[in-house]
């Protein structure tokens, strides 16, 4: 049975507008018969249909009614009293409620008489309702652009600054690339440079990232706060539409779902939008970390490799030097050699100079070989002289190719104290670089001693030699003045004997021209006249001028 007093709101049409109004005269009779009665009932306003389902206080609507009841606007707004549900307390201990109603009924009419006019009142009240639901569904949609508007400059503000973050941040990793690419030129520019760079990339990136973050959860709690505002809005509209109840509370609900439903999928558009853009930007950032890293480390590999090449070319430029090339310690031992090699040659000529004072016939033999023994001493005291000069040069390389080894490790120590390379590295470094220069000066100072050595001793043999020669050419000289000098003993014996036959013929034809003179001399002391005289005068003078002119030949 359906409750007293509850009220439905029915679509347009004759039939159901004659049962709204014939159940509106049947409770308006109630309410007279009661008030007949004596008890006092309070009224109440008729509620809306909000749905299409039945309130827990009335009964079902009729089929007819059912199948009406959904998207068509309220006809009318009608008061109706309620059903007492009190009574008075002698009521109350003399009647039950089923009494009461039952004497209710029999009080209604037998007949209802239909009102004769009719009111539009329900096309008024819809029109009016359709105006002020139309009027709020303007006013949400422009709440919703506001807003729109409203969070737009929250969205636009904060990528500005974050772009320009990252702009100030490029510049300054910029400029300090800039700067350690011209102080990285610089000799002997330290790898705690480049380690600070890194330093200050690695922060300047979680500077960057934080950025990012913050970025995310600024758009983030933007997007909530659209959300709130926006639910707010549509809960707001919602029971607004819902009090103005142009449609049915099912209805409103699914046109604020429908509506809600296209927001959230703007809102989730925005949420995937956040997300990714999120995504790139940290994708970004760990690209450009990756790519200075490489840079970075192209960096390092350059400066390595320039402090690598300024070290190898130092050790260069110090091999090359005049003091490891020509070391003045070897000049004053180089001096020293010469300076006593010009005092024993001095000696040495001196001693050949003697020689000739030992010419024969003035010399011995013992003599000879006393000034032969003197100059073999003195040539074996000036090979010893070289040897012992080569022995303080070799010493004076040696100390210099010893410098140069602890060059070697000071430029190792040097490039494992820059970080240039490691250990191994450091080795091959050494290996192919710097040694090679110390055994490029080691064999050309052995290949001087070598040399120098050969010189000296094809010296000695040359000197050994020629002492040889002289001495046995000496030898052979006073051999063969032996020899001349007995030949000429014994030319100068038979010289002597036919010097004396010589002298005995001349004196014998002295003796016989004299005798020739003689007896013309007494010839002239016997001639009687003066013819025979002057012939035997000329004869005279004839003899004598051959006995002078023998004894001068004999002179």
């Amino acid at each position: 049975m359906q409750p007293v007093g509850a009220a439905r709101l029915v679509p347009r049409g004759e039939v159901y507008t004659q049962i709204f109004e014939d159940q509106v005269q049947l409770v308006r009779s109630l309410d007279e018969a009661r008030r007949k009665a004596g008890g006092s009932i309070k009224s109440k306003s008729i509620s809306l249909v909000r749905d299409s389902e039945t309130s827990t206080d009335a009964g079902p609507l009729p089929c007819n009614q059912q199948k009406g009841a959904g998207g068509v606007p309220y006809k009318d707004f009608t008061e109706k009293p309620s059903p007492c549900r009190e009574a008075t307390a002698f009521q109350k201990a003399w009647k039950s409620e089923d009494v009461t109603a039952a004497e209710e009924v029999r009080a209604l009419p037998d007949f209802v008489v239909p009102e004769e006019t009719r009111s539009n009142i329900l096309e008024l009240l819809s029109e009016r309702r359709q105006g002020r639901h139309d009027e709020a569904v303007t006013l949400m949609y422009h709440q919703l652009a506001c807003i729109a508007r409203e969070i737009e400059p929250m969205i636009l503000e904060p990528g500005k600054l974050f772009l320009t973050k990252l702009m100030e941040s490029d510049r300054k990793i910029e400029i300090l690339f800039t700067k350690i690419e011209l102080d990285a030129a610089v000799e002997g520019f330290p790898i705690e440079g480049l380690e600070e760079l890194w330093t200050t990339i690695q922060q300047e990136s979680l500077a960057r990232k934080k950025c990012v973050r913050e970025l995310d959860e600024t758009l983030k709690k933007v997007e909530w706060s659209r959300t709130d505002k926006i639910t707010d809005v549509l809960r707001k509209y919602t029971v607004m539409l819902e009090e103005i109840s142009f449609f049915l509370s099912a209805d409103i609900h699914r046109f604020m779902n429908n509506e809600a439903m296209l927001i959230n999928r703007v809102l989730l558009a925005n949420q995937r939008a956040i997300s990714k853009l999120f995504f790139n930007l940290m994708k970004s950032e760990m690209k450009r970390e990756l790519s200075l890293r490489l840079k970075w480390q192209d960096r390092v590999k350059n400066w390595k490799l320039a402090q690598k090449n300024y070290i190898v070319q130092s050790f260069r430029e110090f091999m090359v030097n005049e003091e490891i090339q020509n070391p003045p310690a070897v000049k004053t031992e180089m001096e020293t050699m010469i300076n006593g090699q010009i005092l024993l040659n001095a000696k040495r000529l001196e001693i050949l100079q003697h020689l000739v004072d030992l010419l024969p016939p003035a010399c011995t033999q013992a003599e000879v070989n006393e000034w032969y023994k003197s100059l073999v001493n003195l040539n074996k005291s000036m090979d010893a002289h070289n040897r012992q000069c080569m022995m303080k040069i070799r010493t004076q390389h040696e100390t210099v190719q010893q410098k140069c080894l602890a060059e070697v490790q000071l430029y190792k120590n040097k490039l494992l104290n820059l970080n240039v390379c490691t250990q191994k590295e450091a080795e091959e470094t050494v290996n192919s670089d710097l040694l090679q220069w110390t055994e490029k000066l080691q064999r050309q100072f052995e290949e001087e001693l070598k040399n120098m050595d050969g010189e000296f001793q094809e010296l000695a043999k040359q000197n050994e030699q020629n002492c040889r020669d002289l001495y046995s050419y000496f030898q052979e000289a006073s051999s063969l003045w032996d020899v001349h000098q007995l030949k000429l003993s014994e030319q100068e014996g038979e010289l002597q004997k036919k010097l004396d036959e010589c002298r005995q013929k001349q004196n014998k034809l002295i003796q016989m021209m004299e005798n020739n003179l003689d007896i013309i001399l007494d010839k002239m002391r016997t001639a009687s006249s003066e013819k025979k005289l002057k012939k035997y005068l000329e004869n005279a003078l004839s003899s004598l001028d051959d006995i002078r002119a023998r004894t001068w030949k004999e002179r």
